[in-house]
């Protein structure tokens, strides 16, 4: 408790002086440099590696491809008076009794963007597969016999484009035969599937992309059949290499350490030139407010004392001791 207005007074003047000088304690000092000088380092450190020469590995395409595969087919028939013609065009249900081969004719070919070494080899084979049924479509294979038909390669040279054009015919009975030869040796009669495989790979300049497609025949003992073929199979894609490229840095993605390095500067320049020491009396009195502001709201300013009669008054003029007392 004040027994007069000194200390308000103090306060009020310390108050006007530090609008012209900012008055600081050592430590408040010594914390703001630390501070100010800690941002500065990590800053200019995060500038120097983000601002640095960078070079990063990019995938970049060279070229482009458009591998189209797909088949055409007709059945051949026997002499009889029910059909004109020597085929049966694809897409319709067959009579076994009256039909015999199947022609195929196969294409694959490939589109590139840019000329480059380009060549490719295919092969033709008849797969003949004997399985158990199970749920659904699941089926358990019991043997696959492989025939192959026909194989070859186109020659390499500096093109955008190769095709593929084979045709052969399917005799249905001869593998019928095969399927019925099997099961003989196994004892026990089979569901069968039986297709025609094209299949092959184009080599890009060194690298290798894949093609196939398939024409499902049936050989089973039914009156009647009709043949499946895939949809026609598309593959495009980018033929890309390795490359090293320099990048550059966005300035997004660096200004916050330039907002970083300009308020550590400021911290640095305001401790250095626009604040000072407190020392002596500037510092009992910096210490002073500090301790009014931490307790000032639970203290009153007492201009009149009341008559304390006989009871025993203490004055204490030196606020350091009462700051000490308070303490």
């Amino acid at each position: 408790m004040w027994t007069n207005n000194e200390g308000c007074k103090r306060a009020k003047e310390a108050d006007n002086e530090n609008k012209n000088c900012i008055k600081l304690t050592k430590e408040a000092r010594i914390f703001l440099y630390a501070t100010g000088l800690i941002l500065l380092v990590a800053s200019i450190a995060a500038l120097f590696i983000k601002l640095r020469p960078h070079t990063q590995t990019k995938e970049m395409s060279v070229n482009s491809y458009n591998i189209t595969t797909q088949a055409s087919y007709k059945v051949h028939l026997q002499k009889n008076d029910i059909f004109d013609g020597d085929f049966l065009e694809e897409g319709r249900v067959y009579p076994s009794a009256v039909t015999d081969t199947v022609s195929i004719d196969f294409n694959s070919e490939i589109i590139l963007t840019n000329a480059v070494n380009l060549s490719g080899d295919y092969t033709i084979s008849a797969v003949l597969q004997g399985y158990q049924a199970g749920e659904g479509d699941e089926k358990s294979i019991i043997y696959e016999k492989v025939y192959p038909l026909l194989d070859g390669k186109t020659d390499e040279s500096v093109t955008d484009d190769i095709k593929i054009d084979k045709s052969l015919d399917i005799d249905r009975m001869t593998y019928k035969n095969y399927a019925q030869e099997i099961e003989g040796k196994l004892g026990s009669e089979t569901d069968k599937d039986f297709y025609i495989l094209f299949s092959g790979k184009y080599n890009i300049d060194g690298e290798e992309k894949e093609f196939s497609y398939k024409v499902d025949i049936p050989i089973s003992n039914d009156k009647f059949y009709q043949i499946k073929k895939d949809d026609v199979s598309s593959d495009k894609g980018d033929i890309t290499e390795t490359t090293t490229v320099s990048s550059k840095v966005g300035f997004k993605e660096y200004a916050l350490y330039v907002v970083l390095l300009i308020i550590s500067a400021a911290i640095l320049v305001f401790v250095r030139f626009f604040s000072a020491e407190a020392v002596g009396e500037e510092l009992k009195i910096k210490k002073l407010m500090q301790f009014m502001r931490k307790y000032g709201s639970r203290m009153i300013c007492i201009d009149t004392l009341p008559a304390f009669g006989e009871r025993p008054l203490y004055k204490n003029k030196e606020y350091g001791r009462y700051i000490g007392a308070f303490r």
